[in-house]
Protein backbone atom coordinates (compact mmCIF):
# COMPACT_ATOMS: atom_id res chain seq x y z
CA UNK A 1 0.00 0.00 0.00
CA UNK A 2 2.63 2.34 0.69
CA UNK A 3 4.87 1.56 -2.14
CA UNK A 4 1.75 2.46 -4.31
CA UNK A 5 1.33 6.00 -2.84
CA UNK A 6 5.00 6.56 -3.19
CA UNK A 7 4.90 5.67 -6.89
CA UNK A 8 1.79 7.83 -7.50
CA UNK A 9 3.58 10.92 -5.37
CA UNK A 10 6.40 10.45 -7.39
CA UNK A 11 4.64 10.99 -10.68
CA UNK A 12 2.79 13.99 -8.89
CA UNK A 13 3.32 17.15 -10.92
CA UNK A 14 5.26 19.24 -8.25
CA UNK A 15 6.35 22.60 -9.94
CA UNK A 16 2.47 22.85 -11.20
CA UNK A 17 0.94 21.93 -8.09
CA UNK A 18 2.69 24.47 -6.26
CA UNK A 19 2.28 27.14 -8.40
CA UNK A 20 -1.72 26.28 -8.35
CA UNK A 21 -1.55 26.34 -4.79
CA UNK A 22 0.33 29.90 -4.58
CA UNK A 23 -2.59 31.43 -6.81
CA UNK A 24 -5.08 29.66 -4.69
CA UNK A 25 -3.52 31.15 -1.64
CA UNK A 26 -3.12 34.95 -3.62
CA UNK A 27 -6.68 34.32 -4.19
CA UNK A 28 -7.92 33.65 -0.96
CA UNK A 29 -5.98 36.43 0.33
CA UNK A 30 -7.71 38.82 -2.22
CA UNK A 31 -11.24 37.61 -0.97
CA UNK A 32 -10.23 38.33 2.64
CA UNK A 33 -9.00 41.37 2.06
CA UNK A 34 -12.03 42.26 -0.02
CA UNK A 35 -14.75 41.03 2.60
CA UNK A 36 -12.52 43.13 5.38
CA UNK A 37 -12.64 46.36 3.31
CA UNK A 38 -16.55 46.28 2.41
CA UNK A 39 -17.55 45.55 5.60
CA UNK A 40 -20.56 44.83 5.52
CA UNK A 41 -21.97 41.67 7.34
CA UNK A 42 -23.13 39.02 4.35
CA UNK A 43 -20.17 39.71 2.19
CA UNK A 44 -17.54 39.56 5.08
CA UNK A 45 -18.95 36.09 5.78
CA UNK A 46 -19.34 35.03 2.44
CA UNK A 47 -15.72 36.04 1.86
CA UNK A 48 -14.46 34.22 4.96
CA UNK A 49 -16.29 31.16 3.94
CA UNK A 50 -15.15 31.12 0.48
CA UNK A 51 -11.36 32.37 1.54
CA UNK A 52 -11.41 29.17 3.87
CA UNK A 53 -12.18 26.66 1.14
CA UNK A 54 -9.49 28.34 -1.16
CA UNK A 55 -7.50 28.33 1.52
CA UNK A 56 -7.59 24.83 2.55
CA UNK A 57 -7.37 23.49 -0.74
CA UNK A 58 -4.16 25.29 -1.28
CA UNK A 59 -2.60 23.88 2.11
CA UNK A 60 -3.56 20.13 0.69
CA UNK A 61 -1.69 21.86 -2.87
CA UNK A 62 1.00 22.25 -0.94
CA UNK A 63 1.78 19.66 1.34
CA UNK A 64 1.10 16.94 -1.72
CA UNK A 65 3.79 18.56 -3.80
CA UNK A 66 6.07 18.37 -0.58
CA UNK A 67 5.28 14.62 0.14
CA UNK A 68 6.07 13.94 -3.76
CA UNK A 69 9.43 15.76 -3.44
CA UNK A 70 9.97 14.35 -0.88
CA UNK A 71 9.08 10.33 -2.93
CA UNK A 72 10.78 10.75 -5.79
CA UNK A 73 14.12 11.30 -4.35
CA UNK A 74 14.11 8.18 -2.20
CA UNK A 75 16.29 5.50 -3.20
Amino acid sequence: MMTRLLRLLARWPTERMLRIACVLGLFALALMVTGVLLGTPLPVVGAMSVAQGFGVLACLLFGLSIAADVASRRP
